[in-house]
């Protein structure tokens, strides 16, 4: 019975570690403009996807380029659903 309890515990936390990388935490917040008047915009970025996700891909491109800088917020600012899908953002740093 321990074995089997000590088996199921060992498969869960394998599982837990076999996460996608778009279900895991960012470092980065999504904001509308309004919220980041108070803070130094400093980069903008742009994500490029493609495929079946290309919309999402292309987001987390652009949030891990926006992490990369050290970035605390981005703003997106265009989508274009062509292919290759692509989008832009400001990146902002906000001290508070």
């Amino acid at each position: 019975m321990l074995r089997f309890v000590m088996g199921v515990l060992l498969v869960s936390l394998l599982s837990g570690c076999a996460t996608e990388d778009f279900e895991l935490y960012h470092r980065i917040n999504e904001a509308y403009d309004f919220e980041v008047t108070h803070c130094d915009s400093f980069a903008m970025v742009t994500g490029f996807g493609r495929g079946d996700n290309a919309l999402a891909d292309a987001r987390l491109s652009a949030i891990k380029q926006g992490e990369e800088l050290k970035g605390t917020h981005i703003v997106w600012l265009q989508s274009d659903l062509g292919e290759p899908t692509k989008v832009v953002a400001v990146i902002y740093k906000c001290l508070i």
